[in-house]
């Protein structure tokens, strides 16, 4: 049977590989991104998951307790173990610091960056690999894990280890991988649940499936694969076990009896999808469709288009397995698009978890259109990723020339040296331009981002401001106590887990002090208690950005009051 010009053009691709950037090229790239990388281990926690998470690893490292998951002093049930324990080993290591907490996300994130390259160079050939790990080296989102550090960075460099294994187990009868794909999506699941186990489940699966590869996805080599997964699992089940299931008497979510080993096999991912305990309200089923336009910058565009095309190659061949395709990529990217827009618990670094299969659905287009010499295409490609590009720029320009303006010398020259190298990109080949403009312009926005726009704005986190007070003044932390109020990056950035006082006590027969709000100190000086030195600053909630609050005419409007007060005998 004749092959269709769609089929053709595929088994072309793969029978003439091709080099659209040189290595000194690539060299430059990653060196302009490594810079944004290594300045963003150095940006202040913000005020919200990562200093919370931070302190959940205090309460270990301190306590020398890698048992318990220990929340403000009370038991801590939905996520597991792995960023909390690798953070605190980092404690020790490194000290309590910005750069020890983000240090194991960002290698994570390397292993993550190193597995695309070699899923994608086994799915297609080597300079798709390479390609793809830029791709997604790039994508804002993919940076911003490594500096705003949640679960995510360890969660998606888990899971596409896992597929990277289980593929190689596929076609390889070495010992390892199987052991390796079980470790990785074990450590996936003691990340953030069971989404680290089933997800590259799923991409096998249709990698398989689309191959008619029936006996493959059968194979008894499956059973031991999944043997060995709940094998490594045993750490997180097992102190999930020893924290709640031994102790039914422990109040959760104002409910005794509660089993930590069912929540983390079963209901951690099903509450968040259901919206059950987590505030879950009404479904946006297009908030991850315009969640991807800045998430995945620069290559957003790119990333629907290539989707859609390759789509569209999959429904003209009727879903026939042509030698040399896959659709791993494809499918799970749909599937997994559509179950999380369907969840009424949807946040964006949800995604995260699908940019390394866009990263290789985007390389494998472009180079696809390179060898089939697509000029016109890839010329409006490259026009936009251009007006992107620009677009960015000029954002760039009011963002630290009026918001925020840029005073660090060392920051402008970095910056000015990314700046040029992007204008540099600017001759050669419509795909080298397109690619090189776009990752040098991704680095130039985080250079900017980590090295002048994240530091500005964590100086309005009242918390943080409030922790350099307490230890210029040496303010005796064991006699502090929050009111009304509470930081995550205070307790951090003192190194001191702090008490909460729910009441006021009638007196004090010793100095005593509060970290609290507005509502708080007038509550204070209400009760009678004799107040003495109160050091104010303001605050902010950064994670809420508005435009009232990034114009300087309008900023002092929208602050809050942070306070440290004393209590005097």
């Amino acid at each position: 049977m004749q092959l269709s010009r769609t089929a053709r053009d595929h088994q072309f691709l793969q029978l003439m590989p091709t080099t659209s950037l040189s290595s000194s090229r690539y060299t430059v790239l990653w060196g302009l991104l490594a810079v944004a990388y290594v300045i963003g281990l150095f940006v202040p926690l913000m005020d919200s998951d990562a200093a919370h998470h931070a302190n959940i690893a205090l309460h270990m490292y301190q306590h020398d307790n890698f048992v318990d998951l220990v929340d403000k002093g009370r038991d801590y049930l939905d996520k597991p173990h792995l960023l909390f324990w690798l953070s605190a080993l980092s404690y020790y290591v490194f000290g309590v610091t910005t750069v020890a907490y983000k240090i194991p996300s960002l290698l994570f994130s390397l292993a993550g960056i190193w597995a695309t390259y070699r899923l994608g160079t086994r799915l297609y050939n080597r300079d798709t690999g390479r390609l793809a790990a830029l791709i997604l080296g790039s994508a804002q989102a993919f940076i911003l894990a490594c500096m705003d550090v949640r679960m995510d960075a360890i969660l998606t460099s888990c899971m596409i280890l896992a597929v990277w294994q289980l593929l190689e187990t596929v076609h390889s009868r070495k010992w390892y991988h199987p052991v390796l794909a079980a470790l990785f999506m074990a450590l996936g699941f003691s990340t953030k649940g069971l989404v680290g186990i089933v997800m590259p489940g799923v991409a096998i699966f249709f990698y398989l499936l689309y191959q008619r590869a029936f006996r493959q996805i059968f194979h008894p080599r499956w059973l031991l694969v999944a043997l060995m997964t709940a094998v490594f699992m045993l750490p997180v089940v097992y102190c999930y076990y020893l924290q709640f299931d031994r102790h039914p008497e422990k109040v959760i979510r104002g409910m005794t009896n509660i089993s930590g080993i069912k929540f983390i096999l079963w209901g951690q991912n099903i509450e968040r999808l259901d919206g059950k305990s987590w505030g879950g309200g009404k479904r946006d089923y297009f908030f991850y469709l315009h969640t991807m336009l800045w998430a995945f910058l620069p290559w957003s565009i790119l990333a629907y288009y290539a989707a859609g095309a390759r789509l569209k190659e999959l429904i003209q061949t009727g879903f026939r397995y042509i030698k040399g395709q896959e659709g791993l990529t494809t499918a799970t990217c749909i599937l997994i698009f559509i179950l999380i827009s369907l969840s009424k618990f949807q946040l964006p670094h949800y995604l995260n978890i699908l940019f390394p299969f866009f990263a290789i659905l985007v390389a494998a287009r472009l180079l696809n259109l390179a060898e089939r010499n697509r000029d016109k295409t890839l010329k409006i490609l490259w026009g936009i990723q251009a007006g992107i590009a620009l677009l960015l720029v000029v954002l760039l320009v009011v963002v630290n020339g009026w918001f925020f303006p840029l005073h660090n010398w060392w920051i402008a020259l970095l910056a000015a040296v990314a700046l040029l190298a992007c204008v540099s990109f600017l001759r050669g080949p419509a795909l080298v331009k397109l690619i090189s403009v776009s990752v040098g312009v991704a680095a130039l926005v985080n250079i900017l981002l980590s090295g002048n726009f994240y530091p500005a704005i964590m100086n309005y986190q009242g918390g943080t401001q409030l922790a350099r007070v307490a230890k210029e003044q040496q303010i005796p932390l064991d006699e502090l106590r929050f009111y009304q109020a509470h930081s995550f990056t205070f307790d951090f950035y003192t190194k001191h887990l702090t008490a909460i006082d729910s009441t006021l006590p009638a007196s004090v027969d010793k100095e005593r002090w509060y970290f609290t709000s507005t509502p708080g100190l007038e509550s204070i000086r209400a009760s009678g208690l004799k107040v003495g030195e109160v050091i104010e600053r303001d605050h902010f909630r950064v994670t809420r950005l508005s435009l009232k609050f990034l114009k300087p005419e309008t900023r002092p409007q929208t602050f809050e009051k942070y306070y440290l007060v004393k209590i005097e005998p």
